[in-house]
């Protein structure tokens, strides 16, 4: 462990961008909730799409609109990363990311 009295430097500092500095979780539910509506499937819930995040794309898909047929699987991920890009300006930061990163 470096001594207080000696401040350590870093070439890089590398942050995980997506739910570490800012929240995309509302964005991520919406896109699944449209990009179900889009193929005709039972929107799912706010809850049951949030369960998702964080699974690879089309088995969180699969998972959240379980009557959506795996030949749709395609047009479905297609779908939501058209939603998710419409969406990608609305994102906000953390509370107290600007300040760290500072």
């Amino acid at each position: 462990m470096p001594s207080p009295a000696r401040s350590r430097r870093f070439d890089l500092i590398a942050f995980d961008w997506d739910g570490t500095l800012y929240d995309s979780t509302a964005i991520i539910v919406r896109s699944i909730q449209e990009a179900v509506r889009d193929v005709g499937g039972t929107v799912p819930s706010d809850k049951e799409a949030a369960y998702v995040i964080g699974m690879a794309l089309i088995p969180a898909l699969a998972h959240a609109a379980p009557d959506v047929p795996p030949e749709k699987y395609q047009e479905l991920g297609n779908r939501y990363r058209f939603h998710y890009l419409q969406h990608q300006n609305d994102l906000s930061l953390f509370a107290g990311v600007l300040p760290m990163l500072n």
